[in-house]
């Protein structure tokens, strides 16, 4: 089964200084031909690794995208309102768009299970949801 990969998750597989590096590196391995990174997640990968790692962490995740060690996953118009009620909904976390994305295009595809490393937002959403979280 398929899993939808948080920015998190993406950006600790390529820094090996991250505390969630080695989780992140086993899911990557274990789920490879079933990683599926949501559009709206691809901005925020990038800008992390090239503020904090560089130029060669962003290329390597490129080469990955292009050589098809993800699926990319759009956002379709029509999860756009769903973006908006997740918000509302859980407007304590203000979990913002890229969380509530990752969310809405995982209904959209009928995928609950997020490899994410933010416990903060996922965990309620994961327990009011229905998701499964990893690692």
């Amino acid at each position: 089964m398929a899993i939808l990969l948080d920015t998190g998750i993406v950006y600790a597989y390529y820094d090996k200084r991250d505390a969630w590096h080695v989780r992140a590196t086993n899911v990557m391995r274990a789920d490879a031909g079933r990683l599926i990174v949501p559009a709206p997640v691809i901005p925020e990968v990038d800008h992390l690794l090239g503020e904090r790692l560089g130029a060669p962490a962003q290329l390597a995740f490129y080469d990955g995208l292009a050589e098809g060690h993800y699926f990319v996953a759009d956002l379709p118009r029509d999860r756009y309102g769903r973006i908006s009620e997740l918000n509302r909904q859980f407007h304590e976390l203000a979990l913002g768009f890229v969380d509530a994305a990752v969310v809405a295009i995982g209904e959209a595809l009928g995928l609950f299970r997020i490899a994410t490393t933010d416990r903060r937002d996922f965990e309620p959403l994961a327990s009011a949801l229905s998701l499964t979280l990893l690692p």
